[in-house]
């Protein structure tokens, strides 16, 4: 008796389900992992994984590939998201967030002068409302988030 092999992983149940019957009437035992907590066609919260004997899993690849070729993509697909997502964060990194602590700044030093706002008592304590910083702090994170949409939009 050997180890089960994870053969493919799955984001929608109903595909491994269909490949688990393939498999099973060409005479492979499958067992599906995650199947019962997954039942959700819009995306399973969980990957259902295709799992197959070590012994049958070369068999059990070759079945799919031959049936199904797209169920394991191409190694050139693969590493072009990979570079997608590599250079989104790159544009993130060097524009999008410089853009958004410049934003964070330019809002902290024009925001009100906050010795004109009316001191609150709280906890015991007399304390003047400063939201310069809140401003900053919002103003720096909607320039970076847009910022960063505008830049990958425009390049991809």
């Amino acid at each position: 008796m050997g180890y089960l092999t994870t053969i493919l992983t799955y984001n929608v149940p109903s595909e491994a389900e269909v490949d688990r019957a393939f498999l099973e009437s060409n005479g492979i035992e499958v067992c599906l992992l995650n199947a019962n907590t997954s039942r959700n066609e819009l995306g399973a919260p969980f990957f259902v994984r295709l799992q197959v004997m070590e012994e049958n899993a070369e068999r059990a690849r070759g079945l799919i590939k031959q049936a199904n070729p797209q169920r394991f993509g191409s190694s050139e697909r693969v590493n072009e998201i990979d570079r997608q997502i590599k250079r989104a964060l790159a544009r993130i990194v060097c524009v999008g967030i410089p853009v958004g602590i410049a934003a964070g700044l330019a809002a902290y030093f024009l925001a009100a002068d906050p010795a004109q706002a009316s001191p609150v008592r709280i906890r015991g304590s007399w304390i003047v409302p400063d939201f310069r910083l809140e401003l900053a702090i919002l103003a720096g994170f909607a320039a970076s988030v847009g910022a960063s949409i505008w830049i990958n939009r425009k390049h991809d």
